[in-house]
Order: structure tokens, then C-alpha cells, then sequence
């Protein structure tokens, strides 16, 4: 055992070294809220910047939506028509108006981003009931659109899960159309829920995650291209069009990102996993303070202003509860992840809308997040 002399010795040459160590940097992550809501757990998911510069905030468990100002911090909340109406992802038309699906209230809600009302469609499709019971309105049917997309046509185009299709909406004409998903029996009954956004050139894109597919549609002619992919039962449950038209995936079983060549139907996966994967560490990126699934399950994915890839962590419901927000340099390959602020919060949309920001939901918590890329550099 060392003496007391010597430990004392140690001690001073030690702890000089130990204060001089720079201070842990600031997280580059804000939260804000939490959102008001109905209910104690809102679900918050996906976040979408109106014309204004208002974040406009889904929550699909309380049937409400969420207007916030940056500026000021205060939250202004709407409920929808239809309780238990379970509103989907958010896209702005032309016009500048809010669409979103209703999942279980079988219609399309658009709201006026101006004063908050809101006007629903319902869907022309498998509507089993349609009316008023005590003074609500109710739609139900088996559509079950979940998420929505601005096609290149100026067309509103959305997902039927329930009715193996991709529906169109056209807002200057009123006109309902819907397409079916090919080359599967169950077609897209295999992707219950799945996201959609607008494609390169004149498609929007979509995840058939449970037959392990990325597919496009062209607005215009209204082929279908599909795109398995390389790993099976990887899960693709994110999608996004990048700046140089590629389509980059979020592989959430996979524990992969994949980018696709539409040109030439290439597809490259980068594990995030693994003795050859681009994360030395599972545990890299976990902060103090901060715990969740520290498994690197990719959800949503999108290319922000400064042209890397960032990725939601961990995004599948049973698997999930992670809280962290990633990074990929697609030129370097590399990987650096950062904590949210709550445990535990399920990261479950991100926007980059805004540039030097990514934006997301947190859906456990009731809280929005802000992610500064340019306290990241």
C-alpha cells in the first residue's frame, strides 16, 4: 500500500491536471415545453415550419395540434374535429395551408395556419360510417392515411395502408384519386403507417417497411419503382430525398443508413453496428444525465443545410425509447451522435427546414427539441 506521503505526493501532481482539463462543452440540444396537451402523454411526432416561421407540432394520442413561435417560446394548441381522430405527418400546400392525415377518422384535415381552423375531407374510400353522434363528427373507415406529402404536381399525396395505395388529393380541383401499390399480394397492408415525402424529379417517395422496400411513384405517370433492400428484414422506416436527388434510408433493424441511386438502382448501406460498422462504440455520444437505448436504430433521416445526413436514434416502438439525434458525413462516412436532454425520449420526426437547425419531436416527454449544427463544428 502506498503511504499517506506518497498518496499525498500523487494527489498534488494529479489534481493540477485534472483542473486543468477544458469544461465539458454545452449540449447542442434545446428542448422546449412540454407541449400542451390533453392528455398526460400527447404524442408528439412529427414538427413542420409554416410560411411564418411558426413550428406547427403533431400530437396523435391527444388529437391535437401545436402551434410554437421560436421566438417567444409559447405554444398555442387546436384539437381537431374528430376525437381519437390520431392526426398524421404535416405538409404545407401552395397556398400555405397545413395538411395532415386523420388515421383513424378515414379523412384529410386542413388547417389555416393563420387562426388555427381546421376543415375536414373525408376520404371518397371504404367509408363504413359517416355522420354526427352527439354533435361530433365522425368518419371511419379503412384507408388508415398516415402520412402526407406537396407532390411536384402541386398535389397533396398521402399513404392508404388499409387500402394497399398511394391516395392524391388535388386541392385547386377538389379531384380524389388513389393508386395501387404492385407486385405484392398484401401490396401496402405491409406497411401500416408508413411515411411518404416528396421524391427526386416528379415522384414522392415511401417506406413498405414490413416487405423491406423503398418505392417511388411518378406524379405524373404514375409508375411505381420499387427498391428492396440489401439486408432482409432491415425495416426501412425512413426516407428522404436528398439535394443531388439520391434517396437516403433509416434501416431501423437494420441498424443501417442506405443511399439509393435512382439513376442507376445502387444501393449502398453503411452499418452503424459491428466490427466493420461506423460506430466504434454503442455507447459513444451517451452524455451524463441523459439514458435510452443507445442501439443505433435509424427512424427518420433528412439532409440539413450543411449537407450531412441526420438521423433519429432509436425509432422502432418496440425497440425504442432511445435519445439521440445523429449525424453522418456522407463524403467522410463518419458518425457522431448527441443526447437529448430527457431520457428516454423518442426522438420521432426531425425537419431542417430551418437552416443551422434540426428540429424534432420527442415523443415521450411532450417536448420539442432543437438540435444547433452550428454548435456541433
Amino acid at each position: 500500500m502506498l503511504s499517506l506521503r506518497r498518496k499525498l505526493i500523487a494527489l498534488t501532481t494529479v489534481l493540477p491536471l485534472l483542473l486543468a482539463q477544458p469544461a465539458a462543452a454545452a449540449s447542442p440540444i434545446t428542448e422546449y415545453g412540454p407541449v400542451p396537451s390533453a392528455l398526460p402523454v400527447g404524442g408528439v411526432c412529427e414538427v413542420e415550419f409554416d410560411d411564418r416561421g411558426s413550428l406547427w407540432v403533431e400530437q396523435y394520442l391527444s388529437s391535437q395540434v401545436a402551434r410554437f413561435d421560436p421566438a417567444t417560446g409559447r405554444f398555442t394548441n387546436f384539437s381537431t374535429p374528430m376525437p381519437l381522430s390520431v392526426p398524421g405527418g404535416m405538409d404545407l400546400d401552395r397556398a400555405g395551408n397545413l395538411w395532415m392525415p386523420q388515421v383513424t377518422g378515414n379523412s384529410l384535415l386542413r388547417v389555416d395556419t393563420t387562426d388555427g381552423s381546421m376543415t375536414e375531407l373525408a376520404l371518397p374510400w371504404a367509408n363504413a360510417f359517416s355522420g354526427h353522434a352527439l354533435g361530433i363528427p365522425l368518419h371511419t373507415g379503412l384507408g388508415l392515411a398516415n402520412d402526407i406529402a406537396l407532390g411536384a404536381d402541386g398535389a397533396l399525396w398521402f399513404t392508404l395502408g388499409g387500402l394497399d395505395s398511394i391516395g392524391r388529393y388535388d386541392p385547386a380541383t377538389g379531384a380524389w384519386s388513389k393508386y395501387r401499390v404492385p407486385g405484392e399480394i398484401l401490396g401496402q397492408v405491409g406497411a401500416l403507417f408508413g411515411i411518404i415525402k416528396p421524391g427526386p424529379g416528379r415522384t414522392v417517395v415511401f417506406d413498405l417497411p414490413q416487405l423491406n422496400k423503398v418505392a417511388t411513384l411518378d406524379v405524373d405517370t404514375h409508375a411505381f419503382t420499387q427498391y428492396p433492400m440489401p439486408t432482409p428484414a432491415s425495416f426501412p422506416v425512413g426516407v428522404r430525398t436528398g439535394s443531388d436527388g439520391t434517396i437516403w434510408v433509416g434501416e431501423a433493424l437494420g441498424m443501417k443508413i442506405a443511399r439509393i441511386n435512382p439513376a442507376t438502382g445502387q444501393i449502398t448501406e453503411y452499418p452503424l453496428l459491428g466490427v466493420d460498422g461506423l460506430l466504434t462504440s454503442i455507447l459513444d455520444g451517451l452524455g451524463i444525465g441523459s439514458i435510452g437505448n443507445p442501439l443505433p436504430m435509424p427512424g427518420p433521416i433528412a439532409e440539413a443545410s450543411d449537407g450531412n445526413i441526420y438521423f433519429a436514434v432509436s425509432f422502432p416502438a418496440l425497440f425504442g425509447l432511445g435519445n439521440q439525434i445523429a449525424r453522418f458525413d456522407p463524403v467522410t462516412h463518419e458518425v457522431r451522435m448527441w443526447p437529448t436532454p430527457s431520457s428516454a425520449s423518442y426522438p420521432c420526426d426531425i425537419n431542417v427546414h430551418e437552416p443551422g437547425s434540426v428540429w424534432f419531436g420527442l415523443l415521450t416527454t411532450n417536448r420539442i427539441g432543437r438540435l444547433d449544427i452550428t454548435a456541433t463544428r
